[in-house]
């Protein structure tokens, strides 16, 4: 999977970033959603610790954590995908790192005080092992945050005639994938999203303490101006856009903020 992902994004990533607005001055948590100056969900930070961003891809949320003091890694399987993040402003800040989330290229000891992620996870073939090492990197006090995909945004959205439109859900506890091929690429990638108690339990299994669980609802975009989607909706497209009635009404994230808590207080 790991080879088959950084050829699908090596041949997507100049589409990818010339398209999809992501900005460096707030951490974004998903498309249409509010940044995480509104949502509030990192935990305490301070100039100084150290940080590490897995399926960063250009690493805007990186760029943002380093102009804030940290100490910020970004690591990605995609070689142009981290060259586009070199080019932002900010990106000196960064340390850039090309592996893949499976194959992380140092000891999994507790090494950074957060661990963050958003939507690499579906990416990953053996998820559960690859919150095991984000759990294992973790000094005691340290956070993981880690976004991913929604369940039910995986089913499927039916309109009926005169009964409205919603989602069609064949199988919560097994969703469907998501199978993408680009092109330029004769990659075929699949993303699988999980149930969020079976994200939960991994997480809890990784021996860190859940702190928050949140499903952001996307900001109202059709009342909106430009400039307000500019200052409060740190990533969108084009093609995100024409989906926010589906986003509206349909979770497109979740969000699972943990803690390694130190030896002492897991006693």
């Amino acid at each position: 999977m790991t080879a088959a992902n950084e050829q699908y994004w090596d041949a997507l990533s100049h589409e990818y970033q010339a398209v999809t607005r992501i900005a460096t001055d707030n951490f974004h948590y998903g498309p249409l959603l509010p940044g995480d100056q509104e949502l509030g969900l990192l935990p305490p930070l301070q100039g100084g610790q150290t940080a590490l961003e897995i399926g960063a891809g250009a690493g805007q949320n990186s760029i943002y954590l380093a102009s804030l003091g940290l100490r910020c890694t970004a690591l990605d399987v995609s070689r142009r995908q981290l060259q586009h993040g070199r080019e932002l402003p900010g990106a000196d800040r960064v340390c850039w790192v090309q592996a893949g989330m499976e194959r992380l290229p140092f000891p999994l000891t507790p090494t950074f005080d957060l661990v963050h992620s958003t939507y690499a996870l579906p990416f990953a073939e053996a998820p559960e092992e690859v919150i095991g090492a984000m759990a294992a990197l973790l000094r005691p006090g340290g956070h993981l945050v880690l976004t991913t995909g929604h369940p039910l945004f995986a089913a499927e959205w039916l309109d009926i005639d005169d009964e409205g439109s919603g989602m069609f859900v064949r199988d919560y506890y097994n969703p469907p994938a998501d199978v993408r091929f680009c092109e330029e690429s004769d990659a075929f990638i699949a993303a699988r999203v999980q149930p969020i108690g079976e994200l939960v339990s991994q997480v809890a299994a990784a021996g860190l303490r859940i702190v928050q669980v949140a499903e952001p609802s996307p900001l109202p975009l059709p009342v909106l101006s430009e400039l307000e989607i500019a200052a409060r909706m740190p990533y969108h497209s084009p093609e995100w856009r024409e989906l926010y009635p589906l986003a509206a009404a349909i979770p497109l994230v979740v969000v699972i903020i943990a803690e390694r808590m130190s030896e002492k207080a897991s006693r």
